[in-house]
């Protein structure tokens, strides 16, 4: 940084290769405005420019609601969903290779790469893991806050999660991606999962979004101890935007930067990104019933006031400078690392 270089320069110095954030809930939210074609472009497009987004992980997320019957027919419309959305935009492109992510920003769109949030829509068929593989799933944790075919969730809450870890059918789809080049995903998953993934696989694995839990202690966030086996095997973990605290006197960049510091401190800032999970746009649609039976039975979510959605990414940025980040940690922490798993992995 020059003497005379002003913080707002630097910081879109530090984004002209466009951020990573490699969990967001797109394909839900479009799916279920799917009589109201073009949102991508005109709600979220805005965003993701003003944030300097490059890349994001478009999460497949099934809710309760549609489970179990329908787990599978509404991933796929989900995926659609995104594919028409896409079709109808030239800004934005969907990514399956490493290669098409380079190409993509190259061009100067924004890729994006389709993730499963909880494999409820392969219910208990092995096959069905090839089929979404085609279809561009290339990121996969395989729970979210409940049990399903493959395993159990981490719940929001010190202990209390099922003690058992991966059934056969999840042993078993946990090999065949890492068979396929899918990239496995320790979010969500209970503790016992979490090492039975670890023991199965040899691939680098990440968290795409979660928190530390030295500073919000529930089964939800990783430990330390899990947080070194990600770091030692060249894996990322990407810190979320909501869970940084149980307090919401503490939700706040400074804290959200102090869960980049302490995974860090463990694995070095290459073990470090960016897993916004930005959902808050979520809550505000619901009624205040269902946000209340979801905070009843997950946490009260509290958002950081200046960093909801994408378009906040810079004011992430301008606080790691304040707090003294150097311009390569913060490259890496905003791009670099998920781009060396995408190369790595993809």
């Amino acid at each position: 940084m020059t003497s005379n270089e002003s913080i707002e320069s630097r910081v879109t110095r530090l984004h002209a290769n466009g951020l990573i954030d490699l969990h967001f809930d797109l394909p839900m939210d479009l799916y279920e405005k799917r009589n109201r074609p073009g949102v991508l472009t005109s709600h979220f497009l805005p965003e993701f420019e003003a944030g300097d987004m490059g890349i994001i992980g478009a999460a497949v997320y099934v809710e309760d609601r549609y489970l179990p019957e329908q787990g599978l027919r509404v991933g796929l419309g989900q995926i659609a969903r995104l594919y028409t959305e896409v079709a109808q935009t030239t800004q934005f492109v969907i990514c399956k290779t490493n290669d098409e992510i380079l190409k993509a920003r190259a061009a100067g769109k924004i890729a994006l790469l389709i993730a499963l949030e909880g494999v409820e829509p392969l219910g208990d068929d092995l096959n069905l893991a090839r089929v979404f593989y085609e279809l561009g799933a290339r990121v996969a944790c395989l729970t979210h806050a409940r049990r399903n075919a493959a395993g159990s969730g981490g719940i929001f809450a010190a202990s209390g999660s099922p003690k058992d870890g991966l059934t056969s059918f999840g042993r078993e789809l946990v090999c065949e991606f890492e068979r396929l080049g899918v990239i496995l995903d320790l979010a969500h998953i209970n503790p016992q999962g979490f090492e039975d993934v670890i023991s199965l696989t040899k691939k680098p694995v990440v968290v795409s979004h979660t928190n530390a839990r030295k500073f919000y202690d529930i089964e939800r966030n990783v430990s330390d101890d899990q947080i070194k086996a990600v770091g030692s095997r060249g894996g990322v973990i990407g810190v979320n935007a909501i869970l940084v605290s149980s307090s919401r006197d503490k939700s706040n960049i400074d804290h959200y930067i102090d869960h980049i510091e302490h995974i860090a401190g463990l694995i070095g800032i290459d073990g470090v990104g960016i897993g916004f999970d930005f959902c808050e746009y979520l809550f505000n649609q619901l009624p205040p019933s269902v946000v209340a039976e979801i905070e009843k039975k997950l946490a009260r979510p509290h958002f950081i006031p200046d960093l909801t959605n994408h378009s906040h990414a810079r004011n992430l940025t301008r606080k790691l400078i304040e707090r003294g980040f150097n311009d390569v940690d913060i490259e890496k922490l905003l791009f670099r690392n998920w781009m060396r798993i995408f190369e790595q992995l993809l």
